[in-house]
């Protein structure tokens, strides 16, 4: 590098005006005093489209000098001017020069597109690269010029502040380097940040000084008053004595605030505080509420720095493995089938070598089964891998409410445009034909051609072709094309899920429908209409249950129940010429409720009516079982199931309480302590099992 050999100008002050009349090219700069002009600024006159650019050009070869180091847009045949930071290496790898006779714009296309950052209605300061050559055309030196764009200001204005070079041929300078001699000259200051426990931080500082400097970063006080002592490099710190600082794996040991003090022979500075917060890792905690029998997740996420060992905490107290409980020594603890006793605070201590650092506290209330709905029950039967209740009372509009998912912990955002139950929008009832659902059920309503109104969830990650879909919905009106009920994401062409055809059937109405896109150029991309319309203006539940042939949709509603199994001889859906061959779905996208994203940015796609009780089951469900959900909604229990285990009974049922009997005239006895699922070592003759039901 050419620190120590750099010609440098002093600070010139050079400004430009609009409008500048031609002709444009305005003040010339022979930046090497070799008696060659080697660029000039100026503001474009009347040429289209380029009327009123601010502009840097270097000579063409014809007069010898220097060339702008730019980035070459095609569109218009123009060149747009790349801005680099102070420090910032000028050499052979800055882009490529500009060619002769061009000009390098700061305003790209003046269609709102700014090459290099130079914005409108801003004060814009940067660097940019010069390639200065010699008489001879043979030689060339790198170097910068500092300018600033202020087009807040009227006049409208371009400055040319100071510029340099190097003296030794190819070897590349820093933006902004010097050969003036003299005490360091702080730049840019170290900057205060906010990281999270175990993060990697770098403290740096920006300067000039000539002789070399020496650092020595120092840790003081949360008030920035002092006094500070110098820090040494061990346990997480390094850099200590270098222009830059790294804590490698942060804990709030660490919050505090920090300087460099650069010395060199003519003298010191000391930098500004540079305050560090460093604040605990959120828990990302399952639903609030979650329903006895499912499985709960809690999970910490660290990024960088230092790998910590992890302890969760109950309530204060440590978490073992074993029995239902698993990882938790690591940053995702798991708890199977959930009892009420689970019921509590949850945090995670996180220990850096000897500094600890712990969580935030995530709350989980754990529903008994005798508080469930029946259709809940039925639901968490059948071990979905998500089930969103959506069930949420908070506003949308205000309060980034989250959409939770009570089986797999996959918890959603609800757009601000959704209404839901805060807004008195009501699910199945009661009330209206479904005692199997609380008195008090609510749902989501959506907006079609709405860009807010629909939930986006998480990745659920099921890599499956043998899954069911479970929906219930509630049309004002009749169905939109290609309305999203429950679909998966699309920026890799692999989206699936349950939506609405885009033909109509012979009554003029848009098909429940599927769809199974299986990547780009793949001839297997299947998009099925069933014929199913759902009634409007009441509610219905829908499934799709497919497997890696096919797929089952159906219907359910007071009007009676309807189903169509999808084949290649099929009218309503494109297919492969072999048949439906369903492939493995990774499903590691974001995933929609109330729209189908491949409609766009516009909410086109958006579903045009009410959803409740979404539910994904990682296996294909046989009609019955789905008919057993129907049936819960409509108030009628699912039968307890027997099987074995080993050589062991496991009894498990839904809801109610179990009894057990000697024989089938009784008596018959409560056992109210025990919970689905229960395995009992085999009792002989005579030991009989049912369940009631409140």
């Amino acid at each position: 590098m050419a620190h120590g050999a750099v010609l440098y100008s002093g600070i010139l002050n050079s400004s430009f005006s609009m409008p500048v009349s031609l002709p444009a090219q305005g003040d010339q700069f022979d930046v090497n005093s070799d008696g060659i002009y080697d660029f000039y600024l100026g503001f474009d006159g009347a040429e289209t489209p380029n009327y009123q650019k601010p502009y840097i050009s270097g000579y063409p070869s014809s007069a010898p000098g220097s060339t702008v180091l730019s980035r070459f847009n095609s569109s218009y045949g123009t060149y747009g001017l790349p801005v680099t930071l102070f420090g910032s290496m000028i050499d052979s790898n800055y882009l490529a020069p500009t060619p002769a006779g061009y000009y390098a714009y700061f305003d790209q296309d003046g269609n709102g597109h700014y090459t290099g950052d130079w914005q409108t209605g801003a004060i814009t300061e940067g660097y940019v690269g010069l390639e200065l050559w010699d008489a001879t055309e043979t030689t060339n030196n790198y170097g910068w010029a500092r300018i600033i764009y202020d087009c807040v200001d009227s006049p409208t204005t371009l400055t040319l502040v100071d510029y340099g070079y190097e003296t030794t041929p190819f070897e590349g300078i820093i933006a902004g380097a010097t050969n003036e001699v003299g005490a360091p000259d702080i730049y840019v200051q170290p900057q205060s940040q906010t990281n999270g426990v175990g993060a990697a931080v770098q403290l740096s500082v920006v300067m000039l000084a000539n002789p070399a400097p020496t650092f020595q970063w120092e840790v003081g006080p949360a008030t920035g008053t002092g006094p500070y002592t110098p820090l040494t490099d061990s346990g997480v710190v390094s850099g200590s004595t270098n222009s830059t600082l790294t804590l490698n794996g942060v804990t709030p040991a660490n919050q505090t605030n920090y300087v460099v003090v650069i010395s060199n022979s003519l003298g010191s500075v000391t930098s500004a505080p540079a305050a560090l917060t460093v604040v605990p890792p959120a828990v990302t905690p399952p639903a609030p509420t979650l329903l006895a029998g499912v499985t709960a997740n809690f999970k910490v996420s660290i990024t960088g720095g230092l790998t910590p060992t992890y302890q969760w905490q109950k309530n204060g107290t440590n978490l073992p493995n074993g029995d239902r409980i698993s990882g938790a020594t690591t940053g995702d603890l798991q708890i199977n089938n959930l009892l009420t006793s689970d019921a509590g605070s949850y945090d995670l201590v996180m220990t850096f070598g000897s500094a600890p650092a712990v969580s935030t506290v995530s709350v989980l209330t754990v529903l008994p089964r005798s508080q469930e709905s029946l259709y809940d029950a039925a639901v968490i039967a059948d071990n979905p891998s998500v089930y969103y209740r959506l069930n949420e009372t908070g506003n949308p509009a205000t309060s980034n409410l989250v959409a939770y998912d009570n089986a797999g912990g996959f918890n959603g955002a609800y757009g601000i445009d959704v209404t839901n139950g805060y807004s008195g929008v009501e699910g199945p009832t009661p009330s209206n034909g479904y005692p199997g659902f609380p008195t008090n059920n609510t749902a989501a309503q959506f907006n079609p051609n709405d860009t807010n109104s629909w939930i986006t969830l998480p990745a659920w990650n099921l890599n499956a072709n043998n899954v069911t879909f479970t929906a219930w919905v509630y049309l004002p009106t009749s169905p939109l094309a290609q309305a999203g009920i429950v679909m998966t994401g699309t920026t890799n062409e692999t989206f699936a899920g349950m939506e609405f055809y885009f033909e109509t059937n012979s009554a003029g109405d848009f098909q429940l429908g599927y769809q199974w896109d299986e990547g780009p150029g793949n001839d297997e991309d299947i998009f099925f209409g069933s014929g199913l319309v759902p009634p409007t203006n009441e509610w219905s539940m829908v499934a799709l249950a497919v497997t890696s042939s096919n797929a089952t949709l159906y219907v359910f509603n007071a009007e009676g129940t309807n189903s169509v199994t999808d084949d290649s001889s099929s009218p309503n859906g494109f297919f492969d010429p072999n048949g439906s061959t369903n492939q493995v779905m990774p499903f590691n996208n974001p995933e929609y409720i109330g729209s189908d994203p491949n409609g766009g940015p516009s909410g086109s796609q958006n579903f045009n009516g009410i959803i409740d009780s979404v539910a994904v089951f990682p296996q294909t469900m046989t009609s019955n079982q789905i008919w057993t959900l129907y049936d819960a909604a409509l108030g009628v229990p699912p039968s307890p199931q027997i099987s074995l285990v080993g050589p062991n009974i496991n009894l498990t049922w839904a809801a109610g309480t179990l009894l057990q009997a000697t024989n089938l005239a009784g008596p018959w006895i409560s056992n109210s302590v025990v919970t689905s699922p229960f395995t009992v070592p085999p009792a002989g003759t005579g030991t009989f099992y049912r369940v009631v039901y409140p």
